[in-house]
């Protein structure tokens, strides 16, 4: 009776656990499926990190910029490298958007490294590499010189003037560039929205969560399907790389306000440091300053940027104030990019251009450096530089 009764009560058992171990499987299965297709960019990117794997880069603007860069101890973050995507390597092994080069300069080279936000990195926005003024720039400097001319392409996507200098300082520097190009003054209007305005940009900009997962995190989030996909759905609204402050949560009239009332000292305070810095390790200086669409097409592509059109061209024009000053202090050239060389339906977005419109820029900074010593002695003897 008694193995009779046991019988009996192990029967079921086994069929529960077998039942629920097939459940496990089925919503293993499911849960991979989901997370395989969910969107979720930020989420997975942030199950990356506590992996220590490559975040898979998928095209579509939004989701793009945040999966491309991944966190540094004091760069705060920088693009992943060898990075492919839209059919293009979009970096190289150093994250530059560029073909693979040496840190160490070759010779009979002249080395320009280009500093800047997305409208010098401009990716997603331009897809192909060989469109972007930086390497449209390349190509037009080398057709009148007869040395190697590499242009390299330091941008950083929604990079202020204090990534720019931190990346300078950290590593930009040890290229030994002939010229340093700062492309910039778009981003460093936002922090003027917010106030307890730090020169530091604490109030604007900090450290995310970063990729440390907790004990025990790691291998669930190795062997589980379930535990990826609820971590991502977690993990999707919180900042695992960088913390912006959002700018569409300031009323624009009070935005408007704090940027008419503040003083862009932190962006003065980083191009002195930059020019100094590039002077003293022999390199020359360029500013380029940024380009934004006329006030009526500001937000038209840029849903955004709706109301707070004043504002950001109340902050470029302080800011455009300030490139004037340091370019004055230090003696060095400031181009302006001629808002009537660009037609309006070149703009993607507030800032951003199409390749018809990166050709100009290229053609904007090429008319400044063809005349620039470096090239006036590397010059090709069939070419004429001209004024």
């Amino acid at each position: 009776m008694r193995k009779r009764s046991l019988t009996n009560h192990l029967a079921p058992t086994v069929l529960l656990l077998v039942s629920l171990g097939l459940c496990v499987v089925l919503l293993e299965l499911a849960t991979g499926y989901l997370y395989e297709r969910a969107g979720l960019a930020n989420g997975k990117r942030t199950v990356d990190l506590y992996l220590g794997r490559t975040t898979e880069i998928r095209s579509g603007v939004k989701e793009a910029e945040k999966a491309s860069i991944a966190p540094h101890p004091y760069l705060l973050y920088v693009h992943t490298p060898n990075m492919t995507v839209d059919g293009y390597q979009q970096t190289n092994s150093l994250g530059y958007r560029n073909k693979e080069f040496t840190v160490e300069k070759p010779a009979d080279t002249i080395r320009i490294v280009v500093l800047g936000g997305s409208t010098t990195f401009m990716w997603p926005y331009v897809k192909n590499p060989a469109d972007t003024w930086v390497a449209r720039l390349e190509t037009k400097l080398q057709a009148i010189s007869s040395k190697h001319v590499q242009v390299i392409n330091a941008g950083i996507n929604y990079g202020t003037s204090a990534e720019a200098l931190a990346g300078y300082v950290f590593r930009h520097r040890f290229l030994q560039p002939d010229i340093v190009i700062y492309h910039g003054g778009g981003n460093d209007v936002l922090p003027l929205f917010f106030d307890h305005y730090n020169p530091e940009y604490t109030h604007f900009r900090s450290a995310g969560s970063g990729s440390n997962p907790r004990p025990g995190e790691k291998r669930m989030l190795a062997n589980s399907n379930m535990v990826r996909y609820l971590y991502a759905r977690w993990l999707e609204p919180v900042g695992s790389v960088v913390v912006t402050q959002p700018f569409w949560e300031v009323d624009p009239a009070v935005a408007l306000e704090r940027v008419r009332q503040q003083a862009p000292i932190g962006f003065e305070r980083n191009l002195d440091s930059l020019i100094t810095l590039s002077k003293s390790s022999g390199s020359d200086v360029v500013l380029f300053g940024f380009l934004q669409a006329r006030r009526q097409y500001l937000s038209k592509n840029a849903g955004a940027f709706k109301g707070y059109e004043d504002a950001l061209i109340v902050g470029l024009e302080k800011n455009y104030e300030v490139l004037a000053k340091v370019r004055r202090r230090h003696n060095v050239p400031f181009v302006i990019p001629a808002q009537d060389r660009f037609q309006d339906d070149w703009f993607q977005d507030n800032c951003h251009l199409t390749p018809e419109g990166e050709e100009v820029k290229a053609q904007i900074m090429f008319e400044e450096l063809k005349t620039h010593p470096q090239f006036l002695k590397g010059a090709t003897a069939s070419t004429s530089p001209t004024h």
